[in-house]
């Protein structure tokens, strides 16, 4: 009988802090009751656990990056970052991996709220990016400066013979460099897309539009299990298998999509003003507002689907879905066979 009550015990405590074992659930009966524990099923922790990171460094320009093709962060304002952006989300599995940033000028960060200071359409002579892409061996056991491991430095470059930014004077500039990661996960993801820039631009254009269409009308309905098949469900694998989050972890993320989808107050903006992108190697489309003279500045390269949301307090929060899509190869293109990332 002690025994029993022991291992009861134990059991009960394992549960409370998100260490249950996870149960074996079909795909097709994961709903919004046992989505957590199907995700944390499909986790494993390994011997080791890498963890790669970016550490970028600007001046004079804002600034995106992708990491093989997938927009993993943006910088549209003076911001310097010190703490690392873990990138393995944007890694499906080990090989030769691609870091892109897209450098843009400045335009109206340099002007006061007096109207003092110049509008910089252009980048300058003094505009660089430095990357640092680092690892960290196991991110069960360490994630400090000390446990950090240089895989490549990266220093943009100057034109022949001078400290001059080779891209002075440009509207936009790009540039793609690599890297190797070893991982010890394979996710498919978007690698067994298509190629979506073959399709009729006017017809990939409004299949897109049905499918955030759609996206939107289940946020209104608050229909979470749909929503967990077609948005939450591959984008939350792909990132908790390749982040190794435990399964408490995996219900904060869950709990906070929850929250979004039960709010009564959702108040969709209208997608005026965005545009249709495209990103790994044409492979994802997405509709989004430009950074260079969006509609309204407020929506510099935000996600084009968005609601407003009044909180207790009166505040108005803006909440973007950034919602990318891929189409699996062999499929026609039709609303329900675009995929959520």
């Amino acid at each position: 009988m002690k025994r029993l009550f022991i291992l009861e015990l134990f059991t009960t405590f394992f549960t409370i802090v998100g260490y249950s074992q996870p149960k074996n659930i079909p795909l097709a009966e994961v709903t919004s009751e046992n989505v957590v524990d199907y995700i944390a099923s499909k986790v494993k922790v390994y011997d080791k656990n890498p963890v790669y990171a970016i550490r970028p460094l600007q001046n004079s320009c804002v600034y995106e990056i992708l990491v093989n093709g997938y927009l993993l962060h943006k910088n549209y304002d003076l911001q310097k970052l010190g703490t690392p952006i873990p990138i393995n989300a944007a890694i499906s599995k080990s090989g030769t991996k691609t870091i892109t940033y897209r450098l843009y000028p400045l335009e109206d960060l340099m002007v006061d709220t007096y109207g003092r200071g110049d509008t910089v359409h252009t980048l300058l002579k003094n505009t660089s990016m430095n990357i640092e892409v680092i690892k960290y061996e196991d991110i069960k056991t360490g994630t400090n400066i000390g446990d950090e491991i240089l895989v490549v430095k990266h220093e943009s470059l100057t034109k022949k013979g001078t400290r001059e930014f080779i891209g002075n004077g440009l509207p936009y500039y790009e540039y793609t460099f690599t890297f190797e990661a070893t991982v010890p996960y394979e996710i498919e993801g978007w690698s067994n897309g298509q190629d979506l820039t073959k399709y009729d631009k006017e017809e990939l254009e409004a299949v897109v539009f049905k499918k955030y269409a759609q996206i939107k009308q289940l946020y209104l309905e608050k229909n979470v299990n749909k929503l967990v098949r077609i948005e939450y469900l591959d984008k939350s694998l792909r990132e908790d298998i390749s982040d190794y989050k435990d399964k408490k972890t995996i219900k904060e993320y869950w709990d906070n999509y929850y929250a979004d989808i039960i709010l009564e107050d959702k108040r969709f903006q209208s997608l005026e003003g965005s545009e249709m992108q495209f990103f790994g190697n044409n492979k994802i489309v997405t509709f989004r507002h430009p950074v260079t003279a969006p509609v309204d500045p407020r929506l510099k390269g935000k996600a084009a689907l968005y609601f407003l949301n009044t909180e207790d307090s009166g505040r108005i929060i803006a909440n973007f879905k950034g919602v990318y899509l891929f189409l699996p190869k062999g499929k026609p293109l039709t609303v329900e066979n675009l995929q959520i990332l």
